[in-house]
């Protein structure tokens, strides 16, 4: 996409619309009301096909802005839309909205002075407050915001918080997560350089904008902080009609299509639990896997070297780091946080990997289990059981930052809370540690390993 510049248009406002004419034209007009002067911005709505009912007022309402609409004759999603909109800007900076976000005065300022300062993060993420119905009133009469509630226990606030409200900064480690296009801006070369959004999904809700902030820290570089939150860039959710069930099936089939692209920890969290348990357990994750690699721990080669004759065959998947140096056998799975992902080496935990069930011998984890919250360790190991005969948890004993520290006591309690689903052995390795066997009580039907 080639940049179209004007140096007088700073900042280009990019609006989809589908069917909700009415939601569009409070949002325009809340823009006419910035503490910017319009000079300093232009607005692009595309109009995504469907009926054009309403939206000759809904354009009325925008009067003195530098407004340009595109209409689609028929539709093709929010992906297309939005991309064809920022082929047409003007401006070196977008600042995404939906056409149900009503804008506080001061949304454009926040938005032109975060990204005006040199050294702060490249993409900005404003507040969105949630409007229930009886507080759309203020907004039909072009009144003051002031008294919204930011509180989910009230019917509003933030709703990507658990209540409302961000807590801390450690979320921003992973802020494409919460990245939603109703309040977010980003430089249109960084925007260029990401590839756009993804029009594979089509006429589906729902991922797309998760997923091109996702390449925008990766084009950023994943160990940065990339992404930041203003709570004073204020736009409020005005209340639209929505299908749930069609939205979630939507959903669930663009996090399939991503999950299959993506074989690393944050893709498999991603919308496997509430949004932000998701992004508590991607951030946890991700650092325990960068500690591992940086620290040389979780080694796979002591366990290869020690286990691998008394595994009961040679498919095995190997969890931890140092799979390089191991000499294991060509073609051999591995979970390796140290080595590049690629077609036998997933950056996983092992929730529901992509390897068919029953095609393994063996699941071996090195220390790496240890970092795993309980639910997520019985996830781990129930999966496991589901593709392997057997599960080997190896506690070499290192005293790094793992929460678990598995003494003798807690790896006790461990096999008895296991033994209703697992036949279980604790033995003592020379030389590697202490490691806990776990075979299926109702093993998986064998099948051939998969090259995936």
């Amino acid at each position: 996409m080639a940049a179209r510049t004007d140096d007088t248009v700073e900042l280009s406002v990019v609006i989809p619309t589908y069917q909700d004419a009415q939601c569009l034209a409070l949002t325009l007009r809340s823009l006419t009301r910035q503490t910017v002067g319009p000079e300093r911005f232009e607005v692009m709505v595309v109009r995504d096909g469907g009926s054009s009912a309403g939206y000759a007022e809904a354009v009325g309402a925008a009067a003195g802005l530098d407004l340009r609409v595109l209409e689609f004759p028929r539709r093709r999603g929010r992906s297309a839309a939005r991309n064809e909109a920022v082929r047409r800007t003007r401006a070196p900076l977008l600042l995404f909205l939906d056409a149900d976000s009503y804008a506080s005065p001061q949304l454009l300022e926040r938005h032109l002075a975060h990204h005006a300062v040199a050294g702060r993060p490249a993409v900005l993420m404003g507040r969105r407050d949630e409007l229930s119905l009886e507080h759309v009133e203020a907004a039909l009469d072009d009144r003051e915001m002031t008294d919204i509630p930011r509180r989910r226990a009230d019917r509003a606030g933030d709703l990507r918080f658990p209540h409302g409200e961000p807590p801390g900064q450690e979320w921003l480690l992973a802020g494409w997560a919460l990245a939603y296009t109703h309040n977010i801006s980003l430089a249109r070369d960084l925007f260029d350089r990401a590839g756009g959004f993804d029009e594979r999904a089509g006429l589906r809700w729902g991922l797309e904008d998760i997923e091109l902030f996702y390449r925008v820290h990766r084009q950023l570089g994943v160990t940065g902080l990339n992404f930041a939150y203003d709570d004073e860039a204020r736009a409020f959710h005005l209340p639209h009609h929505r299908n749930t069930d069609h939205n979630f099936a939507d959903f669930a089939a663009n996090r399939s299509l991503l999950t299959g692209q993506y074989h690393v920890i944050e893709w498999e969290f991603y919308g496997l639990l509430d949004v932000y348990d998701s992004l508590e357990r991607i951030v946890q994750y991700r650092a325990a896997a960068t500690d591992c690699a940086t620290r040389s721990t979780c080694r796979i080669g002591p366990a290869f070297d020690r286990l691998a004759d008394r595994l009961p065959g040679p498919r095995v998947l190997w969890v931890g780091t140092g799979s390089e140096q191991a000499g294991l056998p060509s073609g051999a799975l591995t979970f390796d946080y140290a080595a590049p992902p690629g077609p036998t080496n997933y950056h996983l935990v092992g929730m529901d990997p992509p390897i068919p069930p029953g095609s393994l011998d063996a699941v071996v984890s090195v220390d790496f289990w240890r970092y795993l919250r309980w639910d997520d360790l019985c996830r781990f190991v129930n999966a496991s059981g589901r593709l392997a005969r057997e599960v080997r948890l190896v506690c070499t004993g290192d005293t790094g930052p793992a929460p678990v520290t598995a003494g003798p006591a807690a790896l006790g309690y461990l096999r008895s809370t296991l033994n209703a689903a697992f036949a279980t052995d604790l033995d003592y390795v020379d030389g590697l540690g202490d490691v806990l066997t776990l075979r299926p009580r109702t093993p998986t039907a064998r099948r051939g390993l998969a090259r995936v």
